[in-house]
């Protein structure tokens, strides 16, 4: 004769077995498992603020090239031409104003280009 509950142990087997497969199961406290990885991955998100200072970062950098490699006088010349032109060109000039950590690196960079 078959045992009315087997149907439901096999039952949960198979729904353990599941869990299993997708990664899930008993995990001890202050171990490492399974959802420690995937909690640390979800909660990383997008980060925003290490591209924001990147793009800054090579902003400036791009000023300092072009004011030692110009000259700080025509640098000035140039941007102040820029002030002159359309809205594309006004923002241009706003970005590309001297500034002092760009003047300062623009200083140290004028020994490369003489």
């Amino acid at each position: 004769m078959r045992d009315p509950q087997i149907k439901e142990f096999n039952q949960r087997l198979k729904r353990i077995d599941r869990i299993h497969r997708s990664g899930g199961g008993f995990e001890a406290a202050g171990t490492l498992g399974q959802s420690h990885y995937t909690r640390m991955r979800r909660r990383a998100g997008r980060p925003v603020l290490r591209p924001a200072l990147a793009i800054l970062f090579g902003v400036v950098l791009f000023k300092a090239i072009s004011s030692a490699s110009m000259g700080n006088a025509d640098y000035v010349a140039q941007v102040e031409t820029m002030r002159a032109g359309g809205v594309g060109e006004k923002v241009a000039a706003f970005v590309m104003a001297p500034d002092p950590i760009s003047a300062t690196l623009a200083e140290w960079m004028a020994p490369l280009f003489s």
